[in-house]
C-alpha cells in the first residue's frame, strides 16, 4: 500500500522561482531523498523497499506533471527505466503488505492458530524468493544516477522549451493542479469500486495529484494545502486498503504447496470484511474530497 508513508519535510519552494528553477530544487530533492533509501543489504527491510519504491515514483511523478518542459521521447524513456526498477521489487512489496498489514491482524486476534502460522511460514519463504538475485538498492542507485547523468535536458531546456522553462513556478502550477484536481473530481463521480480498472484508474488518479501538491505546497497557503492533502490521502488511504485487501487473496491463491485450509479460510473471512468496510466508507470520503477547496485559487 502506497498511502501510509509520509514523506519528509519537502524542500521549501518559493513564488520567484521560475519553472527551470523549481525544478532544478524538486529533481535534487527526490534525487537526494532516494540516495538515503539505498543500502547494500542483500535482503532489505520491508520499509527500505518501500521507501526505495517511492522515491522512484516521486521522481517519476516530477516527470509526468512537469512534462511539457521536457523532451517527449527522453522523458518517456527515463520514466519507463526508473518504473523498471520499481517493478523489481514489485512482488516483494506486496508480500511485505501481506505480512503486515493483512496477515498480522489475523496472527493478533488468534495467536495459536498453527495454520495462520504455518502461512505466514510460506510467505516469509516467498518474500526472500522475489527479491531480484544478484541486485542490491545501492546497485539500482547507481544505475538510476547514470541515466539521470545521462539526461542533461533535465537540467537545461531544449530550445523549444526556453519559454516555458523561464515561466513563473506558481503559475505552472495553479493551471496543473487545477487541471487534475478536475479530473479526479470528475472521476470520482462514475466510479465503480467493482471494476478492477476503473478502480486502478482512480488511483491513479490520486496520485497524479498527490505526489504534485506534495512537491509544490510551499508556493501556497501551507495549512489550507495541508487541509485539502488530508482529505486527499484519506482517500487514498482508504482505496489503499481495498486493494491491499485484493491483492492478499491473489498471493495465497498462488502458492505452492497450497497453504493450510483452515489459514485460507481465515484470510477469505478478512478479506470480505476489509473490502466491505472499504465500500461502506468510500462515498464518505469521496464526499469529502469533493468538497475541499482548491487551496491554489486563494488569493
Amino acid at each position: 500500500m502506497d498511502a501510509p508513508t509520509r514523506p519528509a519535510k519537502a524542500r521549501q519552494l518559493t513564488a520567484d522561482l521560475s519553472l527551470g528553477d523549481g525544478l532544478q530544487e524538486m529533481l535534487a530533492g527526490a534525487h537526494g531523498a532516494l540516495s538515503r533509501r539505498a543500502n547494500d543489504a542483500r535482503y532489505p527491510t520491508a520499509e527500505a523497499i518501500h521507501r526505495f519504491r517511492v522515491g522512484l515514483r516521486r521522481l517519476r511523478s516530477i516527470l509526468s506533471a512537469f512534462g511539457d518542459a521536457f523532451p517527449e521521447r527522453e522523458r518517456h524513456a527515463l520514466s519507463d527505466r526508473l518504473r523498471a526498477v520499481a517493478q523489481r521489487y514489485g512482488r516483494v512489496r506486496e508480500w511485505d503488505v501481506f505480512l503486515g498489514t493483512s496477515l498480522a491482524p489475523l496472527r493478533a486476534e488468534m495467536p495459536e492458530e498453527m495454520a495462520l502460522a504455518a502461512l505466514e511460514r510460506q510467505a516469509r519463504k516467498a518474500r526472500r524468493a522475489a527479491l531480484p538475485p544478484g541486485d542490491t538498492l545501492k546497485s539500482h542507485l547507481a544505475a538510476i544516477e547514470q541515466a539521470l547523468a545521462e539526461a542533461p535536458w533535465l537540467h537545461r531546456p531544449a530550445p523549444a522549451r526556453t519559454e516555458i522553462w523561464a515561466m513563473p513556478l506558481r503559475d505552472y502550477a495553479v493551471g496543473l493542479l487545477d487541471e487534475r484536481h478536475r479530473k479526479l473530481r470528475k472521476r470520482l463521480k462514475r466510479v465503480d469500486l467493482a471494476d478492477a480498472a476503473n478502480f486502478h484508474r482512480l488511483r491513479i488518479r490520486v496520485k497524479k495529484l498527490r505526489y504534485p501538491i506534495e512537491l509544490l505546497r510551499s508556493l501556497f497557503d501551507e495549512d489550507l494545502a495541508e487541509a485539502y492533502l488530508k482529505r486527499l490521502v484519506q482517500l487514498q488511504d482508504l482505496m489503499g486498503r481495498m486493494n491491499d485487501a485484493r491483492v492478499a487473496g491473489t498471493l495465497v491463491k498462488a502458492l505452492a504447496p497450497a497453504p493450510p485450509l483452515r489459514a485460507q479460510h481465515l484470510l477469505d473471512r478478512w478479506i470480505a470484511r476489509e473490502i466491505e468496510t472499504c465500500r461502506e466508507r468510500f462515498p464518505a470520503r469521496a464526499r469529502a474530497f469533493r468538497r475541499a477547496d482548491p487551496f491554489w485559487e486563494a488569493q
